[in-house]
């Protein structure tokens, strides 16, 4: 009878790994989900803006996210398992932001050079 519960107890520790990865279908490559927060992060920039506040009675923020889940061939699960996943591996997601910032400086000097 002891086998059985501990074969049980054993059986249930080793099947709550929690650090499986969602099906490929809703997980998102590190690149394209680091080109996604680019995007996301730019929009969130272009939102705090005089001339968007301005515009912001006609658009929706959701219309906005979905267009950058559009341009990047992805829907919203995919995206936010993704975002779970990597919240739950704090040293993986922080390697994500630095590239996310790397790649936002650089596009930050891109435009003041050309002003």
């Amino acid at each position: 009878m002891y086998r059985y519960i501990i074969f049980i107890v054993l059986f249930m520790v080793l099947s709550c790994n929690t650090d499986k990865k969602p099906p490929k279908q809703y997980f998102l490559a590190k690149d394209q989900f680091i080109d996604v927060l680019v995007d996301i992060h730019l929009i969130f920039a272009i939102q705090t803006t005089q001339e968007f506040r301005n515009l912001a009675v006609l658009y929706d923020s959701v219309d906005i996210h979905s267009s950058i889940f559009t341009k990047h061939h992805i829907d919203k699960a995919a995206f936010d398992s993704t975002l779970f996943y990597y919240t739950r591996k704090p040293g993986a997601l922080i390697e994500i932001y630095d590239e996310v910032i790397m790649k936002l400086s650089k596009l930050q000097d891109y435009v003041k050079r050309n002003e």
